[in-house]
């Protein structure tokens, strides 16, 4: 079954809907109320809470992927790198070659991301320590590809790699820690704004049952995880697939209105991912029920393709 991982933080996805049209109303609202606030869509600030509550959650969406991926490719160097050390210091003659650790993509892994007033300083506190244990992170990554780079694991067999790796582990289960904490306590505040935004939007409709869809997409990933008894999973992903079917469906049939014919290339591209999901899923369940041993590469595209549904989504509600 899929290996767990340490990575268990709460990926909420939002949008940014506020169009010209909602400030210019909004500015119009807050002149004939005699409040001389202009709306600034690009401060932290803007004079529109729901606004800046979503435009938050997105910046600390993109802050926690970025970070979660790092991790995990951080945590594939440290096995690789232990790996090789153990094969080369038991055998000279090993011929194997040494780890090709993968570049860390500065952007988002510890942006400096400003809570706005309507959420407080608490949420500004889990944020510095996300950036705070990423930076850290980052360091001993630096570590350990310099201490590759020098072949000082000739010298001390691999002792400074366990000791990186007591250090990242640590370093690790605050980051998810916080980052669960932080999202446990923004989620149904973000939901909320959402909403918000979202009245009278045209797009209310596909975009609230296109989220349905996506978010269903990575919990049957998360569930994926989690197979204790394979008898019972197999019963679950048949009903996660017929749930699956309907949301696809439902999307397919709601139609893009011709004042928004803009976005209906993007609606298509997420519809289509959708699809290729449950194409996926099918393959799935052929290997569920024949106990392939290809089961586990299976969830591994399986989980490529919501990826894909993820990002499909964001395009469609940037």
């Amino acid at each position: 079954m899929k290996k767990s991982l340490l990575i268990t933080g709460i990926l909420s996805i939002g949008f940014s809907l506020t169009s010209c049209d909602k400030l210019e109303k909004i500015k119009e609202k807050l002149s004939q109320s005699g409040n001389s606030t202009q709306v600034n869509p690009f401060s932290v600030n803007s004079g529109d809470e729901n606004r800046d509550i979503v435009s938050f959650n997105n910046k600390v969406v993109k802050m926690d992927e970025a970070q979660a991926e790092f991790i995990k490719n951080f945590q594939e160097s440290l096995t690789q790198m232990e790996e090789y050390v153990k094969n080369v210091t038991a055998n000279p003659q090993y011929s194997g070659m040494s780890p090709i650790f993968t570049p860390t993509i500065m952007m988002w892994i510890n942006q400096d991301i400003k809570v706005p007033n309507v959420l407080g300083k608490d949420y500004q506190a889990l944020v510095d320590k996300m950036k705070e244990t990423a930076t850290q992170l980052q360091a001993l990554k630096k570590d350990l590809e310099t201490y590759k780079t020098a072949e000082d694991w000739k010298d001390d067999k691999g002792k400074k790699i366990n000791e990186i790796s007591e250090k990242a582990n640590k370093l690790i289960q605050e980051n998810r820690k916080t980052a669960n904490e932080l999202f446990s306590k923004l989620s149904p505040k973000a939901d909320k704004a959402e909403m918000e935004v979202l009245k009278g939007h045209p797009l209310k409709d596909h975009i609230i049952q296109s989220k349905e869809a996506m978010e269903f997409t990575q919990k049957i990933i998360d569930d994926s995880y989690n197979i204790k008894d394979l008898n019972v999973y197999k019963q679950k992903f048949t009903q996660q697939y017929q749930q699956m079917e309907k949301l696809y469906t439902r999307n397919v049939d709601e139609k893009i209105p011709s004042s928004e014919k803009q976005k209906e290339n993007s609606y298509t591209a997420l519809n289509n991912a959708l699809n290729d999901f449950l194409g996926k899923m099918r393959i799935v369940q052929r290997s569920l029920n024949e106990n392939s041993s290809e089961l586990n590469h299976d969830l591994d595209d399986l989980e490529s393709e919501a990826g894909t549904v993820l990002n499909r989504y964001n395009n469609f509600v940037d």
